[in-house]
């Protein structure tokens, strides 16, 4: 006979193995939906340490491959959160808080509104507005929308081994994630500063009916600036635009003036891999859309400078064996060349000093910034014009111009150099052997 106590007994000990049950299913009917909203390509960070990586494997319903820094590590969905890229500057700065209907981030957020509609419809996880805005500050971002170091600029590599050499100039380059497929996944869009000088770049879509802002930034010479993952849906929004320049240096003798430059990407460019190359200063497979040539753009838009008589702009031209040589606004390494595939440069502070502006009130380190400016321009002019050789002379002194000189070569692939010849340059010189790749 079964009296009541032990029946209750009985009734709770099998309806706590029932919700046992039950929260095993939905434990994996969470964890599938978990993984539902992961898809190859994927940026991610990590809950439980720093850093973020891409999604490039599903393992199982609960796992999936992450890779991070060249290595793909077995992740549970639940140590994860897709990462979100923040807003530019200039929209937080003149769109916060109003209707930006029409342009491309707008619809790609709508559309991305409408995903989350149907997902939350499915019963799947909804990403809120109020997440996007957590996603900004933990990627540097303070709570009032301000950035003190825009962590999108990066320098350019030195991939000069490629087999597609660029002038010098301002590119938007477009950089599949997966570069293995390029043709689908996320792509990302570069403002690219292969110049001498600092650009300041205001960057606007063309729409049906209107441009629309979609950035605006300073980039350091020989750098890229990320702009924004564009999903392949939504690439046709991007193809069409304005990129206006402005261009900054301490000083100089040609002054560049503004540029303002409309570009158009055909589809069929995008659509075949064909147009995917790898340029001289980027090491991942990139379509590049040229907005202005450098040389060319200093030739025909450039402010002389007309503070110095005739007789004092002679001496400034004359090399050291006192022979004038031919002005070349486009080639900075006109006056340094020695033989038709050799440049000399002299980088004694006196010398630059004769030759520029005066550098009044500088400090020593300032001489020592103009020097490695006037070594990285005439090094990358060398390599551009496919010299063979170039020497610099850099001085005895306490070694520290030297150093830095080595430092920065060996970021060069496919470089060689060595100390010049002490009979003509004692211990004050080295020389830099260029395309040795190709002999």
């Amino acid at each position: 006979m079964i009296i009541a106590d032990d029946f209750d007994a009985v009734a709770l000990e099998q309806i706590q193995i029932v919700l046992t049950l039950s929260q095993t299913y939905c434990k994996f009917a969470s964890l599938n939906k978990c993984t539902m909203k992961f898809n190859i390509g994927d940026k991610v960070k990590f809950i439980d340490q720093q850093g973020q990586g891409v999604v490039t494997r599903i393992i199982n319903p609960s796992t999936v491959g992450v890779t991070t820094d060249g290595f793909e590590l077995p992740c549970l969905v639940t140590n994860l959160i897709k990462v979100e890229k923040p807003s530019s500057a200039a929209e937080r700065l003149f769109y916060e808080g109003k209707a930006t209907y029409g342009s491309p981030r707008e619809e790609a957020r709508s559309r991305q509104s409408a995903e989350n509609g149907k997902n939350a419809k499915h019963g799947f996880p909804v990403i809120h507005e109020e997440d996007l805005r957590d996603a900004e500050t933990d990627n540097g971002q303070t709570g009032n929308g301000e950035q003190e170091e825009d962590n999108r600029i990066s320098p350019l590599s030195r991939g000069y081994a490629s087999k597609h050499p660029q002038p010098e100039g301002i590119y938007i380059g477009l950089v599949p994630i997966d570069q293995q497929f390029m043709l689908r996944g996320p792509v990302e869009f570069y403002v690219i500063n292969y110049t001498p000088h600092t650009l300041v770049y205001s960057l606007a879509t063309k729409g049906a009916e209107s441009f629309y802002g979609a950035d605006y930034a300073s980039v350091p010479p020989y750098s890229k600036i990320f702009v924004e993952s564009i999903e392949q849906e939504d690439l046709g929004l991007w193809t069409e635009g304005i990129l206006q320049c402005l261009f900054y240096q301490d000083e100089s003798p040609a002054w560049p003036l503004p540029s303002s430059q409309e570009y158009k990407i055909k589809a069929t460019r995008i659509g075949q891999a064909e147009n995917y190359i790898y340029p001289v200063f980027m090491r991942e497979k990139v379509l590049l859309v040229p907005i202005l040539d450098w040389a060319a753009h200093k030739e025909a838009r450039s402010l002389a400078y007309t503070g110095s008589s005739r007789e004092q702009k002679k001496d400034r031209e004359k090399t050291d064996a006192g022979k004038p040589l031919a002005e070349d606004k486009g080639n900075p390494l006109a006056r340094y060349m020695i033989k038709s595939d050799t440049a000399e440069v002299d980088l004694h502070v006196e010398t630059l000093l004769a030759t520029r502006l005066e550098f009044k009130g500088a400090k020593e380190e300032d001489y020592l910034t103009k020097q490695l400016q006037v070594f990285e321009t005439c090094l990358n002019q060398a390599i551009s014009r496919q010299l063979s050789k170039i020497i610099f002379i850099h001085g005895v002194g306490n070694g520290i111009l030297k150093h830095e000189i080595e430092k920065r070569l060996k970021d060069y692939p496919g470089l060689h150099y060595m100390n010049a010849s002490t009979l003509k340059y004692g211990r004050g010189a080295i020389e830099v052997y260029l395309n040795t790749g190709n002999k």
